[in-house]
């Protein structure tokens, strides 16, 4: 929170267990980040979850991941002030077709078909209206800017991370290559880290106990 409200917007990947459903919020399920229709087809919410499981391959989950687009909530509204945003059901949208939105029927057969599951009661809220207010600590601790896994996310992730990772491999190489010895001399030796962290002494309030000599 501290972080989006500095005006930044989060990329990151997640842990094996982080993958799939992550929670909802007033019907809709948040999957790797995003928010989506609850009724999402399974398949497609535990994509990345069957592709660590060697269940599918990584081609099936491309396809996966690209197939997930038209089930995402849309915004109907900028965030406002607060970080509070307006969001629609894909179906209102005109991105699906959903037989609890009847006027999103009959859009054209390249539309997804939703199948939601019957309840006994009514409807879901993102279901039985045409938008919802998503706050913003509402899926916080997993909620991201780009959709997880889609090329502009594969850009904007492993780019800084290859730097990252890059910077501090050639230093674990210099610091190997010191080790050796070269040209007939004795290696160099590693200096010894200079701790960086405080004795446990220190935090002892002052006047109550004498120091150590």
């Amino acid at each position: 929170m501290p972080v989006r409200a500095l005006g930044y917007k989060p990329v990151y990947d997640y842990r094996v267990d982080q993958l799939g459903d992550q929670g909802g919020a007033q019907g809709s399920i948040l999957v790797a980040g995003t928010w989506y229709c609850p009724s999402m087809p399974e398949p497609l919410i535990e994509a990345t979850s069957d592709l660590h499981a060697g269940r599918i391959d990584r081609e099936t989950w491309v396809a996966h991941i690209a197939a997930r687009k038209p089930y995402r909530l849309m915004p109907k509204e900028s965030k406002d002030a607060e970080g509070h945003q307006r969001m629609m059901c894909p179906a209102e949208a005109g991105k699906v077709q959903c037989p609890l939105k009847p006027r999103s029927l009959g859009r054209g057969v390249h539309l997804p078909l939703v199948d939601p599951q019957p309840s006994p009661t009514r409807p879901l809220k993102v279901c039985r209206q045409r938008a919802i207010t998503l706050a913003p600590e509402e899926g916080a601790e997993y909620w991201q800017a780009l959709d997880y896994g889609d090329e502009q996310w594969q850009k904007i992730y492993f780019r800084p991370r290859n730097s990252v990772e890059g910077h501090a491999n050639r230093r674990k190489i210099t610091a190997w290559l010191d080790s050796l010895a070269r040209g007939g001399q004795r290696p160099v030796r590693r200096t010894n880290r200079r701790r960086k962290t405080k004795p446990l002494g220190t935090w002892t309030p002052t006047g109550h106990l004498t120091p150590a000599t």
